[in-house]
């Protein structure tokens, strides 16, 4: 038995049930991406020329929730392009971090409540959330 059989002329691996021949799904999401960030540069531009929510919907065939989402981000950060991230942001300041370590090395038995509230009273401001 091989892994690959023929279904009306075209190769189909088995296996995962997919076109041996097709594009990988990388390449697909890909081709989305690009998709949806022509498709967020049209509805930016048409909301900068004065259309309503609902006409940039009709005419470019999009979700009405999804103009407003793309119009929303455009407003707060002056583009619509994602915002890249390497790492988790983080919680406390790196100063703050080794105090809390301490407390706990201290006493194990300190609680999640008793942390915070000696984080308040020092007048520790988290990074996160914000």
């Amino acid at each position: 038995l091989t892994s690959f059989e023929s279904i009306g002329g075209v190769p189909v691996d088995v296996f995962q049930g997919i076109p041996s021949n097709s594009v990988p799904l990388c390449l697909t999401s890909w081709e989305n991406q690009n998709k949806s960030a022509k498709t967020s540069k049209q509805v930016v531009d048409l909301h900068k020329s004065g259309s309503s929510l609902g006409a940039i919907s009709k005419r470019l065939k999009v979700p009405r929730s999804s103009v407003q989402t793309i119009v929303r981000k455009y407003k707060h950060c002056g583009t619509t392009q994602p915002s890249y991230r390497s790492v988790r942001r983080r919680v406390l300041s790196p100063r703050d971090e080794p105090t809390l370590v301490r407390k706990v090395q201290i006493n194990s038995r300190t609680t999640a409540k008793d942390l915070v509230k000696m984080l308040e009273e020092t007048g520790t401001k988290y990074l996160y959330p914000q």
